[in-house]
């Protein structure tokens, strides 16, 4: 009896274990229907990139810097199950501020000090990741339905959509503004939250240990007034993302992962020597039409 009731109890610790590593193996969460279409998301992604190609500098998809970039994207994309993934592409701007941002369908861009400030692979492919799932929860088509709510955010895009010529002036209906160095699209708090957390599954799947992702903020806010402050405006702090990330990897397996390996550091070595520019200098690149000029080769077209 007393055998049979130990060989009970250890079949239930044995099942309710087992039922505890299954709960927490991390699943994305099913990022909703917005009432938008994928190709009205994806036709917006690729007329705001457009733009963003006339605003700022983007270096060439044949640079070893993108190359890299796209790499990596690519690795992180692979582990988002077909039917709720995008068609991601990344680029890479040469300013010197930490940021990246996402547009609607999939471009990501990537400033390049935001390569230069990463101290590790992971801590980039963080970031590369928070961007992807702002994405992947289409967050900026849902803050533009918000803010277009009574006028009908459809019917708006649909006419920005049929425009030709004036994007800039069209997409800020949007909500879209692209100037002084940067692009302009807000996300709530509680976007940012989700970006993080989406973000550490997307790592964790592709075998990045999430944590990298926080102490890249963390750094980001000490380092404060000198790098900081445009891509902490774009993503407003939630809270203590340190603390929050690592409550959402509990319990999680841990990953064996190199932080660092040789084509990170070849690449961020290479970036270190790009003539890079500040949000200024893009601006005034960008009065003067000197980044539609040079980006005219390889821009992608309305």
């Amino acid at each position: 009896m007393r055998r049979s009731t130990a060989l009970l109890v250890f079949s239930a610790l044995a099942i309710t274990g087992f039922a505890y590593v299954i709960q927490s193996t991390p699943q994305l969460p099913d990022p909703g229907n917005t009432g938008v279409s994928k190709e009205q998301q994806e036709q917006l992604g690729q007329k705001t990139a457009a733009e963003v190609y006339k605003q700022m500098p983007v270096l060439p998809d044949n640079s070893a810097e993108t190359q890299y970039v796209q790499q990596l994207g690519r690795k992180l994309v692979s582990v988002i199950p077909p039917e709720t993934s995008w068609p991601y592409q990344f680029h890479v701007v040469p300013q010197k501020e930490i940021n990246a941002f996402a547009l609607p369908g999939g471009p990501i861009f990537v400033n390049i000090g935001t390569i230069t400030a990463a101290e590790n692979e992971s801590q980039l492919a963080g970031v590369m990741a928070h961007e992807i799932s702002h994405v992947y929860m289409q967050h900026s088509i849902k803050q533009m339905k918000k803010q277009q709510l009574q006028q009908g955010l459809v019917g708006i895009l649909g006419a920005v959509l049929g425009q030709s010529g004036g994007a800039a002036a069209s997409l800020a209906r949007l909500g879209i503004g692209i100037g002084s160095g940067m692009l302009s699209l807000k996300y709530s708090r509680s976007d940012e939250a989700q970006a993080d957390s989406v973000g550490a599954i997307l790592m964790y799947e592709a075998h990045y240990p999430p944590v990298e992702l926080a102490q890249f903020f963390q750094t980001l806010e000490q380092q404060g007034g000198a790098n900081g402050p445009n891509f902490l405006s774009d993503h407003p702090n939630p809270g203590n993302r340190v603390a929050a990330i690592q409550e959402e990897i509990r319990g999680w397996a841990p990953v064996n992962t190199q932080l660092n390996n040789q084509a990170f550091t070849r690449v961020k070595e290479r970036a270190q020597g790009v003539r890079a520019y500040t949000a200024q200098e893009i601006a005034q690149g960008a009065k003067d039409n000197t980044w539609a000029r040079q980006n005219e080769a390889y821009a992608p077209k309305n």
